[in-house]
């Protein structure tokens, strides 16, 4: 991985360039920029508070992001390079630079429209009749792989591949890669991506925001009758995934399983089908990552950090910051951590009567969390000591949080639900990034009125 210093940093095309020549930059594109259909073409003028964020650099003290001289993304695209696109064949283009241009070349992609990943190069959409293996039938390997008959083994077999090779399919349709130097970012109210999700798989220089990220739909998911104590489905798409990806920005983005909630899928082998996996996850060593601003909305399995007990290999990276998040009525992982050193300060967490709530922060193997300024709203049954979990963690800090308006020390409710522990509060490092905490008194009414797309 390149080491960056803001010595060796790019200009940013002449101090990112005023409004007025943004104007400019972001409408025109070269000929072979626009696909036929016009799905990579340029857009009505912004308003001058969008534009300016067009070309916005990661602030220098802005979460691990800012470390190591700073994520800009595309800033110092040429204006060639710089794309207004509205479906998935203007999307792919863009990323690509429609080949003419080597992959990690700074490129602006701004997204018009909330766009459909799961349809063919005509734009027609796509079902499963589209990635099913012609040896595949939900029918018949229902039959197949029913505990009664298969046991608690994992499936194997024809019918298991047949359904790989399913899943494959799909995932070659609706997971997008995203390249490095990179800045993607919604440009109008409805700008997203829906039935799938971005891929960033060792890209560096990544900036993601103000998209919408919808239902990141697995029409495959994986039967594991060794998954708990009656097997499980999992569904293996997130809407964004980091694997090794390094200096990431998500900044003002939402996120949610769409209109087709996990909760209204059918039970198969005694458990209910899970559809959707993670919203963001960053694993495989990602690190110098700041997720600011998002909202996580109505989801279980939400954000894992770190995908592996056995991944020791992560020890050392994993350096996330999340900030002024709102995760509202998610079940579980907000985040959960695995060995990553990371700064979870002045989010929201609020969890509805309803919702399906399991905890809040999950303490992992050799996580070092620290915790600060946090808010959690939830129905007085909900105990303090339900709101951090821990998964064979050994240390956690937490200072200045409050659960229903009162202070809480939630390392002290933690040790307290895990009297066996022996928890420390010493994680061998300090954040020394972060762009200005705030109390968390006001961490509710600033989060609610300014995380997510368009805020």
């Amino acid at each position: 991985m390149m080491i960056r210093t803001r010595a060796t940093r790019p200009g940013l095309l002449a101090g990112c360039l005023a409004a007025a020549a943004l104007l400019g930059a972001c409408a025109p594109l070269s000929p072979s920029a626009t696909s036929g259909a016009a799905s990579a073409t340029a857009t009505a003028p912004l308003d001058a508070a969008r534009l300016a964020q067009v070309r916005q650099a990661l602030a220098e003290n802005d979460g691990w992001a800012a470390a190591q001289g700073g994520t800009w993304g595309g800033a110092d695209a040429r204006p060639e390079h710089v794309y207004t696109v509205r479906d998935r064949a203007g999307l792919l283009r863009a990323l690509s630079l429609a080949g003419q241009a080597p992959a990690g070349t700074p490129k602006i992609v701004q997204v018009a429209a909330l766009i459909d990943l799961m349809v063919g190069p005509d734009g027609r959409p796509l079902g499963e009749a589209d990635f099913r293996d012609p040896a595949f039938s939900w029918d018949a390997y229902l039959q197949a792989y029913d505990p009664a008959r298969w046991g608690r083994e994992k499936p194997t077999g024809a019918l298991e591949e047949a359904r790989q090779r399913s899943a494959a399919r799909q995932a070659a349709v609706t997971m997008v890669a995203v390249p490095s130097n990179t800045t993607l970012i919604g440009v109008t109210a409805d700008a997203g991506l829906r039935h799938g999700g971005l891929l960033l798989d060792k890209s560096e220089n990544v900036i993601i925001r103000h998209l919408r990220f919808e239902d990141a739909h697995d029409l495959f998911p994986a039967w594991d009758p060794k998954d708990g104590p009656d097997g499980e489905w999992n569904s293996e798409y997130d809407t964004v995934s980091l694997r090794g990806a390094q200096q990431v920005w998500v900044d003002h983005c939402s996120f949610s399983d769409g209109q087709r909630p996990d909760a209204a899928e059918p039970v198969w082998l005694g458990r209910r089908v899970q559809r959707h996996d993670g919203l963001l996850d960053i694993t495989l060593g990602s690190s110098y990552v700041t997720v600011s601003w998002n909202h996580f909305r109505a989801h279980d399995k939400t954000s894992l950090v770190g995908g592996s007990d056995s991944l020791k290999s992560d020890d050392g990276k994993l350096k996330v910051s999340f900030h002024h998040n709102w995760w509202d009525g998610v079940g579980q992982r907000t985040p959960r951590v695995r060995y990553g050193e990371v700064h979870h300060y002045n989010n929201l967490h609020t969890v509805p009567a309803d919702a399906r709530y399991v905890y809040s922060i999950g303490v992992g193997v050799g996580s070092r969390i620290v915790s600060q300024a946090n808010v959690f709203e939830t129905p007085a049954s909900v105990p303090t000591t339900q709101l951090v979990r821990l998964w064979k963690g050994e240390t956690f800090t937490d200072a200045d949080s409050l659960h229903n308006g009162a202070p809480v020390d939630l390392h002290a409710a933690l040790q307290a639900a895990n009297p066996q522990a022996r928890l420390s509060r010493e994680v061998g490092w300090q954040p020394w990034l972060n762009a200005g905490l705030q109390p968390a008194a006001g961490v509710a009414a600033a989060v609610r009125a300014g995380a997510g797309a368009g805020r």
